[in-house]
């Protein structure tokens, strides 16, 4: 008997949550019935940054890209394959600095940048970019383009949440899997799928949930992080 699909809560934005569902391997996708519920919604905001031509920016997500001017040929360093691939299909010469923010401050450190630097962010940004280079004698300022609104859970995916079966939710951000946390039923006991340890920390709180952590913070790491736990589910 083929088993039924396990429900797979996808709580990213619209755009980004699609891709993600999309870039899975159909084998694994066919696995899961996958329902989207963003928890996160991407709202520009008023004001155009200005970058001047001899500038160069920081994307630490692709929705920085997404609200951003179009490169013209200027520096752009990115956190992640999928921002430095966003940035350099805008006109910008991307370079990916690592997977993480800690990780292309201290290689804006080690390059020096002669440029001033502007963090292209959301609203609600987090490892103090900014503050972190200035500290260091690097010229950097930020410039918020959207905000990152919450949003609640449906009371359909309550229901789901909180039904016998198992339910898997992969989680990408801090302020997602926080508003997940509050919003999650008391009851349920959701297999948990988080990128870092920085978003596994505020689901601490869900005493009844299950929480693994990607290998490493990347969209393959989580594509291999939901076949452990299908798996895991198989095999009882």
């Amino acid at each position: 008997m083929v088993a039924a699909p396990i429900p797979l809560i996808i709580t990213r934005p619209e755009g980004a949550g699609a891709a993600f569902v999309q870039a899975l391997p159909p084998d694994l996708r066919s696995r899961f019935h996958v329902m989207y519920n963003p928890l996160i919604e991407i709202v520009s905001v008023e004001g155009t940054p200005l970058v001047g031509e001899h500038d160069a920016v920081i994307f630490t997500s692709a929705n920085g890209v997404r609200f951003a001017p179009d490169g013209q040929g200027r520096v752009a360093y990115c956190v992640g394959a999928a921002t430095t691939k966003a940035a350099g299909q805008n006109g910008w010469r991307s370079r990916c600095l690592g997977q993480t923010a800690d990780a292309l401050i201290a290689e804006l450190i080690a390059i020096r940048p002669a440029h001033r630097l502007w963090h292209l962010s959301g609203i609600h940004a987090r490892g103090d970019v900014v503050q972190r280079l200035s500290d260091a004698g690097i010229e950097a300022v930020r410039e918020p383009l959207y905000d990152q609104r919450t949003l609640s859970l449906s009371p359909e995916i309550k229901r789901v949440l909180d039904g016998a079966g198992p339910v898997v939710v992969p989680l990408f951000s801090p302020r997602t899997a926080a508003q997940f946390a509050r919003e999650c039923p008391e009851n349920a006991s959701p297999l948990l799928l988080a990128l870092s340890a920085a978003v596994a920390h505020p689901l601490a709180v869900l005493k009844r949930a299950s929480v693994d952590i990607a290998a490493n913070p990347s969209a393959p790491a989580m594509q291999a992080g939901l076949e452990k736990l299908i798996t895991r589910v198989s095999l009882g």
